[in-house]
Order: C-alpha cells, then structure tokens, then sequence
C-alpha cells in the first residue's frame, strides 16, 4: 500500500468513526465529552466515573455540578449529516489531495460568543426550563463555530444581562479553552473560582479532546 493509500484509509477510518459517534444513541457520550473538556481545560483532576449520564435535566452531574449542555454551531450547519459527506468524499476519493477542502479561516472574538450563547440562553430560558429548573442547572455551551484561526479574548464582555435570566451558572468550552461567564452563590466552588476569565488547558494534556 502507498503512502497516499494509508492516507485516504485512515481518512475513511477516521470519518467512519466520526458518523457512527454523532448518531443520536450516542448523545449522552457527547455530553459527557463536552463535560469532560470543560473540566481539564479548568485544570481539575477527576475520575471518568464521576460524569454521569442523566435524564435530561441536567445532561450531566459531576459531583455537586448539574451540567445541561448546548451546542453553539455555524448557522445551518448539522454535524452529522456533515460527516457522512465528509466519508462519501473520502471514499470517492483516489488521491489526498481530493479528500481536502479549501476554506477561508477568521478571527473569532469572545465577545460574538457571548452574544450568541446570551440570545440562546434567553430563548431556552423563556421556552423550555421554568425557573424553578434554572435556578439548579449549570448551563454550559459547547462552542462549535468552525473556519477560526484565533480566538480573541478581550475584552471580556459585559455579563450584566445574564443573572435575570435565572441560571446556576452559565459557562462555554471552545477547544483547550473554557470560560465561566457567570456563577451565583450557589454554583459549585470549582464554577465559582473560574468566573470572569478564560482559562487554557496545557496543550500537553491529552485527557480531553479538542472539540
């Protein structure tokens, strides 16, 4: 087998692997995942055991946290359908060079995050969990937005709105970053000691994904 053969079945491996993870059976895994991520890129040291898969609300618990996670993704964009393109391309393809895609990268700021999870926040707040609910949920965002060569950290944005929307806490993870945009007294200590910065994960910890 030549090398661009090795090339384009590991490609078709990889892209296989991405389909099957991002079937609906295996939402809870995703969660988990994004849980995961969240956790390392704040430094803390934990069993894989102690994120456990709940019935939705919240997603998932970690010890006295109550994570219900949402995705922010490109408009319109739907992964897995995406993924199964991505593998058909690969399969099709009889050289490296066919399986890869020109796109155009951009800059990032924190502050359009912070606008779009606070337009998310508020929606799921007004159309899907009453208060009564909000109030023990750690609300944190998953942060999918694709084509970005840097992220750009400040300033950090003005968080005033989000405390009347009535969540525990509010929290977004993008990559080997994550971020607590607001913790009330009564999240738990490790949200509340994060809040207001971005923290980075050391590039050299393999223990969670870059999302």
């Amino acid at each position: 087998m030549t090398d661009d053969e090795e090339y384009l079945e590991a490609q078709r491996k990889a892209r296989a692997a991405a389909v099957d993870f991002f079937r609906s059976a295996n939402k809870p895994e995703r969660e988990r995942r994004v849980v995961r991520a969240f956790l390392t890129n704040l430094g803390l040291s934990f069993a894989d055991s102690e994120l456990v898969a709940v019935q939705d609300p919240p997603d998932v618990r970690f010890r006295d946290a109550n994570f219900e996670v949402k995705e922010i993704p490109d408009e319109g964009r739907r992964r897995h359908q995406e993924y199964k393109e991505r593998l058909e391309e690969a399969i099709g393809a009889t050289a490296p060079t066919k399986s890869v895609r020109t796109v155009a990268y951009n800059e990032l700021a924190i502050s359009k995050v912070y606008d779009l999870i606070l337009q998310r926040a508020k929606a799921l707040a007004a159309e899907k969990y009453p208060s009564e609910v909000r109030r023990n949920l750690d609300l944190l965002f998953y942060v999918n937005l694709i084509h970005t060569f840097e992220f750009v950290e400040a300033p950090f944005p003005d968080v005033t709105a989000l405390p009347a929307l009535g969540w525990r806490s509010v929290s977004f993870v993008k990559g080997y970053r994550s971020c607590v945009l607001l913790a009330t007294p009564r999240a738990p200590n490790f949200v509340r000691n994060a809040v207001g910065r971005v923290v980075h994960r050391n590039v050299e910890d393999e223990a969670a994904s870059n999302l």
